[in-house]
């Protein structure tokens, strides 16, 4: 939840909604409950909700989207029809593309660590910070 949240707080987006800053997850029920912190802060002045969804469709309305491990073989369909939309979309590192996320999670010597996939960010119109992309272990 705290990466989640921090990753949130260094990337830029093209806009944001009005009312809300959403922080979905699809098929990590671990994930989402551990994101119950989060709901009382903010990211960029806006309330934070979190969202447990089912659908790429519904993942197009999310500003993050954390995808669990049970959704990794439907990870590059996922990507497809999310597309070039501004979605900041994380998941653990496993197997699948790494093109169809944005950052992965990986653990190294007992610890989590981070890479960034800076093209498909910027072809989402998304702004990763240089603080976050000096603290990934490999950016591409």
């Amino acid at each position: 939840a705290a990466f989640l949240y921090n990753f949130a707080l260094f990337t830029e987006w093209p806009e944001l909604p009005a009312n809300e800053f959403s922080i979905c997850v699809l098929g990590s029920d671990p994930v989402f409950a551990a994101l119950e912190s989060v709901k009382t802060k903010q990211i960029k002045e806006h309330p934070v909700s979190v969202t447990k969804i089912s659908s790429a469709t519904q993942a197009q309305s999310c500003q993050v989207l954390f995808v669990g491990r049970s959704e990794h073989a439907s990870i590059g369909n996922l990507a497809r029809q999310i597309g070039n939309a501004p979605v900041l979309v994380v998941s653990e590192e496993n197997g699948y593309d790494p093109n169809d996320v944005i950052i992965a999670l990986v653990v190294r010597q007992g610890r989590i660590a981070f890479k960034i996939n800076r093209t498909s960010a910027q072809a989402s119109s998304l702004t990763v910070s240089s603080k976050l992309l000096k603290l990934a272990q490999q950016v591409y």
